[in-house]
């Protein structure tokens, strides 16, 4: 994919950036993604996908297999000094507003695994090497203050 053909510059490769990613090219936009890793993750730093997420990856067609290769949490308990302090049940939390009632355990290594293989599937990740000076049509760029939308030049990534 060259610069010239990519209509989005997705900027990180966690699972963020992977859904995004997914999203617009399942809308039929050519999107390309370039992180600072050369590889996905290897160990968690995130672990439960809440109720809303699994909503939004069913119309994603990913539901479904987090939920099956995932582990639902049906309690926590909760120990102080040593003494049973206090059990928090989750088998039904929010049963009546999601057809996803339970907090899912699915590590984010095995997410982002699972979206880059999405993607691979549509045929719109390819792994490039990023060394030399890249432009994008249309760099989408969120920071904590704003987003920043425009022609850019990449340089050293």
């Amino acid at each position: 994919m060259t610069s010239a053909s990519v209509s989005v510059l997705i900027i990180g490769a966690g699972p963020t950036g992977l859904v995004l990613a997914l999203w617009l090219t399942k809308l039929g936009v050519k999107v390309r993604i370039i992180d600072k890793t050369a590889e996905s993750g290897t160990t968690s730093r995130a672990l439960a996908v809440q109720a809303r997420t699994l909503e939004l990856y069913r119309q994603l067609d990913l539901a479904d297999f987090v939920v099956e290769h995932g582990h639902k949490v049906p309690a926590i308990n909760l120990w102080v000094k040593g003494e049973p302090a206090a059990r928090l049940a989750f088998e039904a939390i929010g049963k009546d507003l999601t057809a996803y009632p339970f907090l899912e355990i699915f590590p984010q290594d095995e997410h982002e695994r699972l979206l880059i293989e999405r993607l691979e599937q549509y045929g719109a990740l390819r792994r490039l090497p990023d060394s030399k000076p890249s432009t994008a049509r249309e760099l989408v760029l969120t920071t904590n203050e704003h987003v920043v939308a425009g022609d850019y030049r990449l340089r050293g990534l």
